[in-house]
């Protein structure tokens, strides 16, 4: 109930932020133009942004895939697919992105997926889809560190702050996933400093339940560390799903007919946003997100169209899949509830 809760806020804070920052954004604009651009768009192209967008979640799900086949999971494409929407959804209205493994997780569990399974598979994941960004941006530094210079300007050390934080996040996760004792050490550390807070009041009962998952934990997290060759598999996914993101917005420049910048430099600015925000605590990051859009894009495709390219983006690679994502997570819990009641009725039966 008090999770509930904590989720009607999430989103609440969210809608508050989205129209703030949509007021702001659009009440010196010429709202009849802009309506006018976005009526002609070509549908065509913003097609392919909506599929761009949603194989970036259709590549996660092949990722995870790969990961719970190599520890001995029987996966199947379709499950593994709905917990990418899931994650998807969670992460968009919980602050920081921190929402959507645990649901995850949690959802795993209910199929009959080992939670410490599970949790190695998802923080294996994560630390190739960090490895990816640092890649795709160690590029942009050596054959297009002029253009950074130019895109960015006064906000290149926001973008260097973002590669910190990935880098930082790597390196703990992977302690995580590779050491023997880190996971245990970092639990433990955890669970004392929510005891001093008192959010965790029984330190000892919580430290044993976390013992018993970290046992099957450790058990997962051996096999990747001695399975490396999944992670060169899964690289190259992610890193086709890193594009598949970064291409929507490219789609969207042509589906307005613009023509001021070539497919690279779009693709890079987009890779600048998520560098430059994904590391920020907001929910989905609704309105940074959109304003940052605007002040990379404008300079290259003129201040109208970069308003209607952000409509247009932010509704296909976020708004459209949160839409989708939260149908199947209805959907999915529905399921999850039938299931019990017909599980309940064989329970009375016999």
């Amino acid at each position: 109930m008090q999770k509930s809760k904590k989720y009607i806020w999430n989103i609440a804070f969210m809608i508050v932020l989205f129209v703030a920052t949509f007021y702001v954004l659009l009440k010196d604009q010429d709202l009849p133009a802009i309506a006018d651009k976005l009526w002609e768009t070509d549908q065509r192209q913003m097609g392919f942004a909506m599929i761009a967008a949603i194989l970036y979640l259709v590549l996660q799900s092949v990722s995870l895939v790969v990961i719970l086949r190599s520890l001995g999971m029987r996966m199947k494409l379709l499950p593994s697919l709905k917990y990418s929407f899931i994650g998807f959804l969670f992460n968009a209205i919980t602050p920081s992105a921190s929402g959507g493994q645990p649901m995850q997780v949690l959802y795993m569990n209910m199929d009959g997926i080992n939670m410490g399974i599970s949790t190695v598979a998802l923080l294996f994941w994560t630390i190739i889809y960090k490895v990816a960004l640092l890649i795709m941006e160690g590029g942009v530094l050596l054959w297009k560190h002029d253009f950074l210079v130019q895109a960015l300007g006064k906000y290149q050390w926001l973008f260097w702050l973002g590669i910190l934080v990935n880098a930082v996040s790597i390196v703990l996760y992977a302690v995580i996933v590779f050491s023997k004792n880190g996971a245990r050490w970092i639990v433990r550390l955890v669970t004392w400093l929510l005891h001093k807070l008192r959010i965790v009041r029984r330190k000892e009962r919580a430290l044993r339940k976390l013992d018993v998952l970290l046992e099957s934990y450790q058990e997962g997290a051996v096999y990747m560390r001695t399975h490396l060759g999944t992670a060169g598999i899964v690289l190259v996914i992610t890193l086709l799903q890193r594009l598949s993101y970064f291409m929507v917005a490219w789609f969207v420049v042509c589906a307005l007919g613009v023509t001021g910048a070539g497919m690279p430099d779009i693709i890079i600015l987009q890779s600048f946003v998520s560098v430059c925000i994904d590391i920020l605590p907001f929910p989905g990051g609704v309105g940074v997100n959109e304003s940052f859009f605007v002040v990379l894009f404008q300079p290259f495709v003129g201040r109208k169209d970069a308003f209607s390219a952000m409509l247009l983006s932010r509704g296909a690679n976020f708004y459209g899949l949160l839409v989708i994502s939260a149908l199947i997570t209805v959907g999915a819990q529905m399921y999850h509830m039938w299931r019990g009641d017909v599980s309940r009725d064989k329970n009375k039966k016999v």
